[in-house]
This record gives structure tokens, C-alpha cells and sequence, in this order.
């Protein structure tokens, strides 16, 4: 059974999980200058392997605060809740958002569009992104969104357009008419009649004229909002539908009831890891367990007294997330009663990655104290 006392010290450190955000600037050939993005990376990004590949958000309109930090702040949310998975988070600031994103028609290629699909995309592959792309525009660059997924329709998975305007007309005839776009990854947004008017003035027209384009896709009508409120109002609801496929995927793997006790007798391990590994998945993109993910399915074996259950599930977490001490910790007492060399190599890199990969949260030296009292408990 899970000592509960060893272990609580360790587990309130899952608070100190903090958003790196990264400044990248290169010489854009596109815009003939130099451009600037930030890249908010995930919470436990520093932890993962190379074989974890997050999805990639695309925020325009990244000079717009008002605009980019609710947005984040949802995002962030919605991950904190398990509605979506963690992501990065590519913010991008337009200089000039009418040049940039003004549509002359479908097919004249527009920098901006290139700047994100090539250039961009190529600098993003160091950061190991996952092919789940999704793009979010408000107002003239929920536009401009549109018209990028329309020429890019194996690209991007899914985009979100708040409160979309210009050339409106074009874009819904031209994604209806096109064979190559899924029209189950559009979603468009738009606010009140009254606070929102030439915008939903347009949307209700285009929807009387193309109800087959807009049966088809994702809408959220924000009949109690003003324009640029309409992204905050809705991002949740889009968001969570995007990413539909994500919080449900584990919940047939080793379920318990409300005394958490497991309510069916789980297969072999094997068996078990095996629908871990099918299960694995968002949509038709592969994405691996996340730490909670992992702690939460090894705890339920682990109080019902499946301790080898509980390894096996700890170490396909350190497979993911190598640098995550506390999988460590766990590991070192499930296996202590069994294996004292095992043990003591899980305690001592344990105690290494707290030193080394840690910054200096409060609680930090704490957990190193007990380390120390358990190998000087155990004569190491």
C-alpha cells in the first residue's frame, strides 16, 4: 500500500510546474526583416523526451495583450481541468494587421501565410512539435485564419475564427465548394446583433445563403457579447471541442469507484499498457500520457495493492518524462521491499534531478531532507 507519509511532501511540488515562454527572433525572408514570435512552452516541457510531441497552438494578433492573455489564461485553464492537452503556444505579433492579413483573393499568396507554414514552421521543429496544428484569429485575422487553413488544409487540424469580417463571402464559398478542407475543423465565432453588428450582420446573411457550409461546421453565437469579448466568451467552448478526443481517453483504464477501489479486475500488465498505448491518441495524432495522466492510473493500481501494476505504469513514465523526479520517488518505494539496489538508484536520481533540473521552489530542500533521512535509514 502507497505510503502516504513519505510521499506527501512530494506531491504538493506539482504546483511549482511553471510556463517557460521563449523569445524567437529571425530574419524573416517573407517580410524582408526581422520578426519576433514567443513560444509559451508547456508546464512540464523541461521533464519530457524526444518522443513527446506536443501540439502547437498558433495565437495571431500576438501585439494585442487584451487579446493574448485571456486567451492564454483559457488555454491554461482548460489544461489545468484536462479539458485539452498542453500545447505550445506559438504567439504571433502582426505589425501591420491590415496589410498583413488583407485577402485579395483565395489564391494570391499573402507573406504572413508563408512566415507561419514555412519559415516558422521550420524554426518550431526544435522545440519537437507534434502535426496537430491549430490556428486562432479574432476579427481581421480570424479572416486571415480562414483563408490560411483554406490553402493549407493538411496542415493545420483545426482553426478558430472570432468574429471573422473581411471577404467573409470568398472564404465560406471557397471552403464549401473545396473538396480537400474537413469542414468539422472550422469554427467560427460571432457576437450579439446589438454589440457586434456589421460582423453578425454578415454571418447571419452568409448563414441563410450557404446552410449547408454552416451546418457543417463548429459556430458559436455569443448573443450577450461585444466584439472583442467574443473570443474570451467563446475560446473555452471552441477549444474544448477542438480537442473533443483528449479527456475521455484513459477513462476505461483501471476505473474506481468513489472509495477508489477498482470496480473491474484489470488484465495482464501487458494488457494493461497495451490500452494505455492504444488509447494514446488524440484524434488520429499520437500523444502520449501526460504526468498527471501517469500518476493518476499508477495511484489507483497502487492503492489496490498492485504494486507491480503501479511500476510498470511509473516506468513507461520515466520512458516519456526522464527528468520528472517524483516518478523517482515512487518507484523507489514501490521497489524498496524488493530490490534495495533498484531503490537506491531511484531515490539517488531522484535527489540528482531535484538538484540539477529544479529551480529553488519552497518545499525544495524539504523533499532533499528526506531523502537524506531515507538512505541514512537504510545504511546507504
Amino acid at each position: 500500500m502507497k505510503n502516504i507519509g513519505f510521499l506527501l511532501l512530494f506531491i504538493v511540488s506539482a504546483i511549482t510546474f511553471g510556463q517557460e515562454i521563449d523569445t524567437l527572433s529571425f530574419y524573416s525572408k517573407t517580410f524582408g526583416e526581422e520578426r519576433t514570435v514567443y513560444i509559451h512552452k508547456p508546464e512540464f516541457y523541461k521533464y519530457k523526451s524526444d518522443s513527446v510531441k506536443f501540439p502547437v497552438i498558433y495565437l495571431l494578433d500576438g501585439q494585442n495583450e487584451w487579446f493574448v492573455k485571456p486567451t492564454i489564461s483559457d488555454i491554461e485553464y482548460l489544461r489545468f481541468t484536462k479539458e485539452i492537452p498542453s500545447a505550445i503556444i506559438v504567439v504571433i505579433p502582426l505589425k501591420d494587421r491590415i496589410k498583413e492579413c488583407a485577402i485579395v483573393n483565395l489564391k494570391t499568396k499573402l507573406p504572413l501565410d508563408k512566415f507561419i507554414t514555412e519559415e516558422l514552421d521550420e524554426k518550431l521543429l526544435r522545440y519537437n512539435p507534434s502535426k496537430f496544428k491549430v490556428i486562432i484569429g479574432h476579427s481581421f485575422s480570424a479572416s486571415f485564419s480562414l483563408y490560411s487553413f483554406y490553402n493549407h488544409p493538411d496542415y493545420y487540424t483545426a482553426v478558430i475564427a472570432n468574429s471573422p469580417f473581411d471577404r467573409m463571402e470568398i472564404l465560406v464559398e471557397g471552403l464549401e465548394q473545396s473538396e480537400a478542407t474537413d469542414k468539422s475543423k472550422i469554427s467560427i465565432s460571432i457576437g450579439s446583433i446589438d454589440k457586434d453588428v456589421a460582423h453578425r450582420m454578415k454571418y447571419d446573411k452568409l448563414k441563410i445563403q450557404f446552410p449547408s457550409f454552416f451546418n457543417s461546421i463548429i459556430t458559436f453565437e455569443a448573443n450577450y457579447s461585444a466584439h472583442n469579448s467574443v473570443p474570451i466568451v467563446t475560446m473555452p467552448t471552441l477549444l474544448t471541442k477542438v480537442f473533443e478526443d483528449y479527456r475521455s481517453r484513459y477513462f476505461e483504464i483501471a476505473t474506481v469507484d468513489m472509495e477508489y477501489k477498482l470496480i473491474n479486475n484489470p488484465g495482464s500488465i501487458s494488457e494493461e499498457l497495451n490500452k494505455i498505448e492504444i488509447a494514446s491518441k488524440i484524434g488520429i495524432y499520437d500523444y502520449p500520457p501526460e504526468i498527471s495522466d501517469i500518476n493518476g492510473i499508477a495511484s489507483r493500481y497502487w492503492n489496490n495493492e498492485l504494486e507491480e501494476y503501479a511500476t510498470k505504469i511509473y516506468e513507461l513514465g520515466i520512458r516519456y518524462y526522464p527528468r520528472y523526479y517524483e516518478f523517482y520517488l515512487s518507484l523507489y518505494e514501490l521497489t524498496l521491499n524488493k530490490d534495495k539496489l533498484t531503490s537506491r538508484e531511484h531515490l539517488e536520481k531522484a535527489e540528482f534531478l531535484l538538484k540539477t533540473v529544479e529551480n529553488n521552489w519552497e518545499g525544495k530542500g524539504e523533499i532533499i531532507e528526506e531523502i537524506t533521512a531515507e538512505k541514512i535509514k537504510n545504511g546507504w
